[in-house]
């Protein structure tokens, strides 16, 4: 039988292996007012109270399903990761099942566990569910994905770990507003404490997720308004338009003009880019893809330039140095046309001092405060991260 001082001496121990293993998950913990219940029916569980974010901690059920200060502090770290994708939010209301949204948030977070911390027991996993369904499911999906998938089989749930209840995500009630900002402060607060120590290794779709509440929105619309092109290059028939040919027949289509635009987005991905810069460019590129109905594509580069299949599993590994001029000649090569092209990229400035050769004049470069590009010839518009 655990005695009480085994028992605290294990919490503590898992905190501590979690604030060292993984700064940011572990100043997330330390940012939510704790609560010890030896009542709870889960070992852990976030809670909205008093305009406040409750970690509720049972600790004997914690320490019967857990034995070790990693497995401790991977079930601290899965619910620091509900807290980074709000999710005590966004399912606090639900018109969807409760155990198939637990299941698709749980398995959707467990992705992001710590590999140094070795696996957590009972906890859900996309090979659990092929398992049970025979269909393997994408990894590093949305929790709404994942529920939707999973809710074709709502029949057939399989039960799976006691690792945290959600069923007290519905006390948010009618304060959801206060309780997602609420949230989104512990995030931030915990971002900034992290800093001193480092955040840890975080994978490029957390450091969105993080980025997403620490930077500010941009109005992409209003910065790249003159730079999305306005070139119409096909037409297509219209009711809305009479026909110019022959205007008095009310039956003919007219023609209104329709516009192909394609904004290139770049990553500066080069030594000297931090992974918390990196996280700053990640969140504008993905406001740049919602505010835009325009084709985006992105790439990172150093001395040459990678496409980016999918933003969310991108992998961060850096690189060397900068080149400026790998971005105008992979253009070249793949001859994207000018007229109907916006570049943008974002960097710290430091790259070639000579002049690079581009024929391209839609071009933003997107540089944090105080940094200067290095190049003698600038091309297109400077912004301010």
């Amino acid at each position: 039988m655990t005695t009480q001082d085994e028992t605290d001496n294990l919490i503590l121990g898992g905190i501590k292996t979690l604030l060292d293993v993984s700064p940011l998950y572990g100043n997330i913990v330390m940012n939510l007012t704790r609560e010890m219940n030896l009542l709870a029916p889960h070992p852990l569980a976030l809670k909205w109270q008093n305009h406040r974010w409750y970690l509720v901690i049972n600790p004997a059920r914690l320490t019967e399903n857990f034995s070790t200060y990693n497995q401790i502090a991977a079930a601290l770290a899965h619910e620091a990761l509900h807290v980074i994708w709000e999710h005590p939010v966004r399912y606090a209301t639900t018109h969807q099942a409760k155990s198939v949204v637990d299941l698709g948030t749980d398995v959707a977070i467990n992705q992001y566990l710590p590999k140094e911390l070795g696996e957590l027991p009972t906890a859900v996993t996309l090979q659990m569910l092929f398992d049970v369904y025979g269909e393997w499911f994408a990894p590093y999906q949305d929790s709404q994905t994942y529920i939707d998938l999973i809710s074709r089989f709502e029949d057939d749930v399989p039960a799976h770990g006691d690792i945290d209840g959600h069923g007290d995500w519905a006390s948010v009630g009618d304060e959801a507003d206060e309780a997602k900002s609420a949230l989104e402060q512990v995030i931030r607060q915990a971002n900034e404490d992290a800093q001193k120590s480092g955040r840890g290794h975080l994978t490029s779709a957390v450091m969105q997720q993080i980025a997403a509440v620490v930077v500010p929105k941009k109005n992409w619309h209003q910065i790249l308004k003159t730079g999305v092109s306005q070139v119409p290059n096909q037409k297509k028939p219209s009711r809305a338009r009479f026909n110019r040919r022959q205007a008095y027949r009310m039956d003919l289509f007219g023609e209104i003009s329709t516009y192909e635009n394609e904004i290139l987005v770049f990553v500066d991905n080069s030594a000297s880019i931090s992974d918390k810069l990196v996280g700053k460019f990640l969140a504008n590129v993905m406001q740049i893809t919602q505010q835009f109905d325009a084709k985006v594509r992105v790439f990172s580069f150093d001395t040459a330039v990678e496409v980016i299949q999918n933003i969310n599993h991108w992998q961060r590994r850096a690189g060397g140095g900068t080149a400026f001029q790998s971005i105008f000649d992979y253009l070249d090569k793949q001859k994207t046309p000018r007229e109907t092209t916006t570049v943008i990229i974002l960097t710290d400035g430091d790259g070639e001092t000579s002049p690079i050769m581009s024929q391209y004049r839609r071009v933003y470069w997107i540089l944090p405060e105080q940094q200067q590009l290095s190049l003698p010839n600038q091309i297109g518009k400077v912004l301010t991260l």
